[in-house]
């Protein structure tokens, strides 16, 4: 399992929030938060998801963010502040269980956001995890998964078998199961399992093309895809059925101001093919 130490987070949050900012709020507006007072956005990190609610439930809704990390928070109250929607927002220390158990009777929510957080590397049991935010619910209060889906993503046009291998040896070395029930892509199996009704499954892609027409694509790969894709290659490349030589190149290929960097490349683009899972109980 891959160490991820303060710095490194905060840059991953606030990269990540500014890059996946449109189909955060793309997502959002599909949930039907008008008229909605009580939401709830869980493992809110920087607060791209936190603001985005707030925005879209209206002024008189209430968004409580929360997140096991203190820092993330800070990042994610100053972001509210900056998009003028703090008075409607709390943040908390806590996890998915706190809340979860705290949430009975009329403290139950009209909306929960999860982005990002029910994967196996976050919780030991996905499915209960899931189980839980669907109890806390109130009656048609409508739950909502989103995922970057990164492993599913386009990050190496034109280099489709490199990257798979690639992408191989990062799950390798976050420690991710390759199938089975607790699987990173199960999202519409785990709210199925949760016994609520109406799951739909929305695909939102983010893409980045030009690299260049986006002022977010470029920090992104460079601050957070290539640093995490190069440490696991380095580490489990050759676990995932890579070369030496296929580590030289993308040594070559993910390296800023390298002759063969890819983001240089006539035509380069990314695609996340975001997914969005929601269900009402």
């Amino acid at each position: 399992m891959v160490d991820v130490d303060e710095a490194m987070l905060t840059t991953y949050l606030k990269t990540n929030r500014a890059f996946m900012a449109p189909v955060v709020e793309q997502a959002v507006g599909l949930l039907g938060l008008e008229g909605r007072r009580r939401v709830l956005d869980v493992g809110t990190g920087a607060g791209g998801g936190l603001v985005a609610l707030a925005r879209a439930a209206g002024g008189r809704a209430r968004v409580l963010g929360v997140d096991r990390n203190e820092g993330a928070l800070a990042l994610a109250r100053e972001h509210a502040k900056e998009a003028g929607v703090l008075d409607q927002v709390h943040t908390e220390t806590a996890d998915l269980d706190d809340v979860a158990a705290r949430a009975l009777g009329d403290n139950r929510f009209d909306a929960i956001w999860a982005s990002d957080v029910i994967w196996p590397g976050n919780v030991e049991d996905p499915a209960a995890a899931v189980a839980r935010l669907a109890g806390a619910l109130s009656a048609d209060g409508v739950l909502a998964l989103f995922t970057s889906n990164y492993y599913s993503s386009t990050f190496l046009p034109g280099h489709t078998r490199l990257e798979r291998r690639l992408l191989t040896a990062s799950e390798l070395n976050w420690g991710i199961p390759a199938d089975g029930p607790d699987h990173y892509a199960r999202h519409v199996h785990w709210m199925t399992a949760a016994g609520l009704r109406d799951v739909r499954l929305h695909v939102l892609p983010r893409v980045g093309f030009p690299a260049d027409a986006d002022p977010t694509v470029r920090p992104y790969l460079e601050k957070v895809v290539w640093p995490e894709l190069l440490a696991a290659a380095r580490a489990r490349g050759e676990d995932a059925g890579m070369s030496k030589e296929d580590i030289a190149r993308c040594e070559a290929l993910l390296t800023p101001g390298h002759p063969q960097y890819v983001v240089d490349e006539p035509g380069y683009y990314l695609v996340h093919p975001t997914l969005l899972v929601t269900g009402r109980r």
